[in-house]
């Protein structure tokens, strides 16, 4: 597993006001090697050029949704590392995504310790 500054970092929502607060936070825990994408398609383009080693994936975005989003980065790379966001979690959407593939999935706005939490898995 990567170190934390080595590690790849793709922040995917249609927010910008979400992926600079994101961004901000991953900094703060030692992340400098971060990508963002505002939409589902610049999100899968980004993750195959990018190759990230985590991914933040917003659900609800316009055009193709995160869990659209998700089923595409799992066809391209099953062990993709991807944590689902959202602030209108329902029941339906966090089963789906689990069982698409997502590792893990968070309610916004992210919560600083559950952020180091899963950094921390990751550079184990």
């Amino acid at each position: 597993m990567p170190s934390r500054k080595d590690l790849k970092v793709l922040v995917v929502d249609d927010s910008i006001t979400v992926r600079e607060l994101m961004k901000q936070q991953l900094r703060e825990n030692g992340i400098q090697n971060l990508s963002e994408a505002k939409s589902g398609t610049e999100a899968v383009q980004k993750y195959k050029t990018f190759l990230p080693d985590l991914v933040f994936l917003d659900i609800n975005m316009p055009e193709m949704n995160g869990v659209q989003v998700l089923a595409k980065i799992m066809e391209f790379n099953p062990q993709a590392y991807v944590i689902m966001l959202s602030s209108l979690g329902t029941k339906e959407k966090i089963s789906e995504t689990l069982e698409l593939g997502a590792k893990n999935f968070l309610m916004k706005p992210i919560k600083n310790e559950n952020l180091e939490k899963i950094i921390t898995d990751l550079t184990k």
